[in-house]
């Protein structure tokens, strides 16, 4: 069990933001930037899932009901505000999952969701080839051409070898996942994507004004797949904004 898996910066904040990871990725991405950047205002809690950083002495986990089980506990307690979620690839798959878990079990929908980098789960194209099964060299060119691990873990044998087990099982985790039935959310919803993401097209985005009754939008950023990260000031200020905007209107 891992006690208090959150970086609190801002208790007092009128909501709280759940931030949840990509494939590979982990909390501390989030809280090297995003809880200064949005304090005071927001209370940003960086999740972090099982076989890294805090979690590290969790096993990581290759099934989407595993790896449930292990964040609703950690994060339930947590909704004693407002709160909104942020994903990025797998992580915004992930964010819906927990919210369809959390509403399920009678907790309030989010004020606000935002996904970046992900089709509408159940809908992106899957590779004739599962990534978790390529060959190890093939695996490690792929993430180095993708972007989204850092520079210096490749230059560090012995962190990339660790790095790459726990990397096949959030894919093998995607690979696998299928969407959970549900209704559409009733809260306001942002799509974020870079217009060169070789994953997830300008278009893709669109699909998930499906997946809520309320106002829906694009943030488009020149980039790729991680263009959220080359972009981080806009990606702030525009969810300070919008957050600002949402506990406003929610107090009339």
């Amino acid at each position: 069990m891992v006690d208090n898996p959150w970086d609190v910066r801002s208790p007092d904040a009128p909501v709280r933001l759940f931030c949840l990871p990509w494939a590979g990725g982990s909390a501390v991405t989030y809280q090297r930037t995003w809880p200064r950047a949005l304090a005071p205002d927001v209370d940003v809690h960086a999740v972090e899932l099982p076989g890294r950083g805090i979690a590290s002495d969790v096993p990581p986990v290759r099934r989407l009901e595993e790896l449930l089980d292990f964040l609703l506990p950690r994060i339930a307690p947590s909704i004693d505000r407002p709160y909104a979620v942020f994903g990025h690839s797998m992580g915004a798959a992930l964010g819906l999952e927990v919210v369809r878990r959390l509403t399920a079990a009678g907790l309030p929908e989010p004020v606000r969701v935002f996904v970046s980098g992900s089709a509408v789960p159940g809908r992106a194209p899957r590779a004739a080839r599962p990534l978790h099964e390529l060959p190890e060299n093939e695996f490690r060119a792929w993430l180095r051409d993708t972007g989204g691990t850092p520079a210096e873990v490749f230059r560090n044998p012995e962190l990339l070898d660790h790095l790459s087990p726990l990397l096949r099982a959030d894919f093998e985790l995607c690979h696998v996942y299928r969407p959970t039935p549900g209704a559409p959310l009733g809260c306001p919803l942002t799509a974020i994507g870079g217009d060169a993401d070789p994953y997830v097209s300008v278009d893709a985005l669109a699909g998930w004004a499906e997946l809520t009754t309320g106002p829906f939008d694009r943030l488009v950023l020149g980039g790729g797949h991680f263009a959220f990260q080359d972009h981080l000031d806009r990606v702030h200020t525009y969810i300070a904004t919008a957050l600002r905007h949402t506990v406003r209107d929610l107090a009339r």
